[in-house]
């Protein structure tokens, strides 16, 4: 059987509440309950594996590992909740320096980048403001950003050629806030100022052969 795994991974703040992890690599929610994508399929931890499967929420793979007769199909997995990086954790208003909180966020990224094993990695970097002042000011912002990000990750030891950076201005609010004005505004549009990473890869899989994995690529130390 061949299986199609898409891997979205994204870090942030306050992920950890109100879920758990009932059976090992799914997330379930406080009740015990599989949390689901939009498209109905369980949500993994990064740590999920095909030994890991169960049959509420990957039949067909159960099928196949257990050595059941069924046709080949292609399984699209999901393995995190997305959740978003807020600007103003990662910067200075205005500023596209990362902040000492930042780059702790971005430090524990890297590590679990690291542990991860995924086949044609790539990352994603985006940046976003707020609709507050100049529509092109914001959109320069907005690349600056995102690129302070994908640097530190390079400075870290990420290959650069892992990285795909572009900021999106103040596209794609996740609020709106009207008839909001003021010092209120500011606050009420924090959520639009965001930086979101998203580390994704296609993976083919034949599980009658041993599946081969390998590390994120990272540049080799200087000596």
């Amino acid at each position: 059987m061949k299986r199609t795994t898409q891997v979205l991974v994204l870090a942030g703040l306050g992920m950890a509440s109100g879920f758990t992890f009932a059976a090992p690599g799914y997330v379930s929610n406080n009740t015990g309950t599989m949390t689901r994508t939009g498209y109905g399929d369980c949500l993994h931890t990064n740590r999920w594996s095909i030994p890991n499967a169960i049959a509420e929420c990957d039949p067909e793979i159960v099928a196949q590992r257990d050595g059941i007769n069924v046709a080949a199909v292609e399984v699209v997995v999901q393995t995190e909740k997305p959740i978003h990086l807020e600007a103003d954790t990662l910067f200075g208003f205005d500023s596209a320096k990362l902040t000492g909180d930042g780059k702790a966020l971005l430090d524990d990224l890297l590590q679990n980048l690291t542990a991860a094993t995924l086949k044609e990695e790539k990352i994603q970097v985006r940046g976003y403001t707020d609709r507050i002042g100049d529509d092109e000011y914001n959109l320069r912002l907005s690349k600056r950003r995102a690129a302070a990000v994908r640097d530190y990750l390079v400075s870290k030891g990420v290959v650069p050629t892992f990285i795909e950076m572009e900021g999106f201005g103040e596209a794609d609010p996740i609020v709106d806030c009207k008839g909001v004005r003021g010092a209120r505004l500011i606050d009420c549009l924090a959520p639009n100022r965001r930086a979101e990473i998203e580390i994704s890869a296609m993976e083919v899989v034949d599980t009658d052969v041993k599946e081969e994995t390998k590390p994120i690529p990272m540049k080799e130390p200087a000596k």
